[in-house]
């Protein structure tokens, strides 16, 4: 930019502060001067263009100039470091009495406060004094009216901390996409709840059946967000909103454009825990899972009209069985078992209907509801766990979202423990990541060593190499000269002694390239150690930043998705049962009837606020 650019931008930039001219009135100006400069080669002072176009007057014009020859000399004498009268330093000036006004500017850019620092009212100040120092720095954006500076100068403001003295537009960001499902993501549920407080167990909807081709889920645009500005008049980028993007599992697509998701088979449509959409077939199998079938892995939806029995293995989208025994079962969606489930080991993606549970290990992420009863056996949910018209006994339940029973416990079983308000599944995996970081980052500090001393060996055999191959071509040269001596002068009495020389050389050649070939073996396979070791400190820099941003996942989804840690009690509850929650452990020491037992901070009776679990009556 030229001094005369600088000029003519900073008159504009006044006067449109100064509301003398508006900014569209200002661009034609810089227009009509870009064509005169072009005819002419004369570049007409902005100023006088706009008196030209009646766009100010001659009275606006001189106040506009002399503002901006102020401006222009606190600007030269802060460079110069001259002292010349009403020169202040960037950001402050100094009055001549017990007064000095302060100009601070936020972090983002988005605020000017102005301080008096001393004696108020600054009368020594004049609000073109204020205007001067906020012009010097370039803040030219969002300042307030005269009449509020002129205020805060003479103490009339109540603006004990300072006056906000300019203020940018802080950007808005782009609206989150909104996913539109076209079929019911969560169809089946553990049951229905009646008005009478009751279970109907029978009433859990039906599974989403589609069509090859049908339109499962769209993704749709929210409004677009503002640029903001800042007090520098420069625009503030809009922020990105973060994306929403469709995970496609089997029997989808995904649109083109990527915003909308279509079935590609005929079959059931699911949404899994972590948003993965689906369309799944569905396997009948009309009597048990047993030598007949053999262990069963389908990724659909797998009917069995009898039992799962004993020492089989089951892995599918979901299973309906009659009944699971001794089986192990790894199931991404729902599970449902009529007749009950005994002595199986579950992992489960989705929720659980049962009969009865007995001598089980459970893991799931939704819900599990049981009929009659459970008995010594290890459940651990991040849904609820439901049995309102059963008992547990001798049993450990760890329910992210709460417990709700019938009983717990009688008075000759076992003890049993409820954990509540507790993922256990994420602590597991925070524990997981924590320990791969740290076996991560000891593996790294000993791979520069390695790959250190991999380039270190390298480097010896290029060396031998070249030491060698020097040897052979003096060898070589040797040889010629020699077969050339004996080929020019036959029959001589040396012929016989040059042709033995010739042949130790012929020798030592052979020895020479055997050594070379078992350097250049050693040179490939240090080589190859080499480009591993690079591509194991890359591959090991991808995945701690993997873990890393996982990590933080773990943090947030700790901070955000939080349990509840209650328990609600219809019937019995025995001495000896112990409840743990996020902070606070209780053992019941006398039998309970109708409770609801729930974590909390609230003051105490005493106005004491502490992590406890507090009792209060069944509703």
């Amino acid at each position: 930019m030229t001094d005369n650019q600088a000029v003519n931008n900073r008159f504009g930039e006044i006067a449109v502060e100064m509301n003398f001219v508006d900014q569209k009135k200002l661009d034609k100006a810089l227009v009509v001067q870009k064509r005169i400069f072009q005819k002419t080669k004369v570049s007409m002072p902005i100023g006088q263009i706009l008196v030209e176009m009646g766009a100010i007057t001659a009275d606006a014009y001189d106040e506009i100039l002399a503002m901006q020859q102020e401006i222009e000399s606190k600007i030269a004498s802060a460079v110069t470091g001259e002292k010349t009268p009403k020169k202040k330093p960037s950001g402050q000036a100094a009055g001549g009495g017990g007064s000095a006004l302060d100009i601070r500017v936020s972090r983002d850019k988005l605020t000017v406060t102005a301080i008096i620092e001393g004696e108020v009212p600054a009368t020594e100040f004049s609000v073109n004094d204020v205007k001067v120092m906020l012009h010097s720095e370039s803040i030219l954006y969002g300042i307030v009216e005269d009449a509020q500076i002129e205020a805060f100068l003479k103490g009339e403001a109540g603006e004990e901390q300072g006056l906000v003295i300019a203020r940018g537009t802080a950007p808005v960001p782009d609206s989150p996409p909104e996913i539109k499902y076209h079929f019911d993501t969560d169809p089946l549920k553990v049951g229905t709840m009646t008005e009478n407080g009751l279970m109907d167990w029978k009433e859990r909807g039906t599974l989403p059946q589609v069509k090859e081709g049908d339109l499962l889920a769209e993704k749709i645009p929210g409004p677009p967000g503002k640029e903001g500005m800042d007090v520098y008049g420069k625009k503030i980028p809009i922020p990105k909103a973060r994306d929403k993007r469709f995970k496609c599992g089997k029997g989808v697509r995904k649109s083109e454009d990527g915003l909308q998701v279509y079935a590609t088979m005929t079959g059931f449509a699911k949404c899994s825990y972590v948003g993965e959409i689906s369309v799944m077939p569905t396997l009948h199998i009309e009597g048990d899972v047993c030598l007949e079938t053999g262990h069963v892995t389908f990724d659909g939806h797998i009917e069995v009209e009898g039992t799962v029995e004993k020492g089989y293995r089951v892995k599918g989208g979901s299973l309906r069985a009659n009944e699971i025994r001794d089986a192990q079962i790894d199931i991404d969606g729902e599970i449902s078992a009529a007749n009950g489930i005994f002595g199986a080991t579950i992992r489960c993606g989705g929720s659980i209907k049962a009969g009865h549970i007995n001598n089980a290990d459970i893991v799931l992420v939704g819900d599990i509801a049981v009929e009659k009863e459970v008995v010594e056996s290890k459940i651990e949910t991040n849904g609820r766990f439901l049995i309102n018209d059963g008992i547990v006994i001798g049993s450990t339940i760890s329910a992210k979202m709460g417990i709700t029973a019938m009983d717990i416990g009688t008075e000759a079983s076992k003890s049993s423990e409820l954990i509540v308000g507790i993922d256990q599944q994420l602590e597991r995996e925070s524990e997981a990541v924590t320990a791969e970081i740290r076996t991560l980052k000891s593996e790294r500090e000993k791979l520069p060593k390695i790959l250190e001393n991999l380039k270190e060996q390298a480097d010896r055999i290029s060396t031998r190499i070249g030491e060698v191959a020097q040897k052979q071509d003096n060898c070589m040269v040797r040889q010629r000269q020699l077969q050339k001596a004996l080929d020019a002068e036959p029959l001589k009495q040396d012929d016989e002694k040059l042709q033995q020389t010739i042949l130790e050389l012929k020798a030592r050649q052979e020895a020479y390239d055997e050594e070379v070939a078992g350097l250049m073996e050693q040179d490939d396979a240090i080589g190859q150690e080499i480009a591993a070791t690079e591509a194991k400190i890359d591959e090991s820099k991808a995945r701690l930043e993997e873990l890393n941003s996982r990590q933080d996942q773990i943090a947030e989804a700790k901070k955000t998705d939080r349990g509840i840690a209650a328990v609600k009690i219809g019937g019995n509850v025995y001495s000896g049962t112990k409840f743990t929650g996020p902070h606070s452990v209780l053992v019941l020491q006398e039998d309970l009837k109708r409770v609801s037992i729930v974590e909390t901070d609230k003051p105490d009776h005493e106005g004491l606020k502490r992590w406890r679990f507090e009792l209060a009556p069944f509703r």
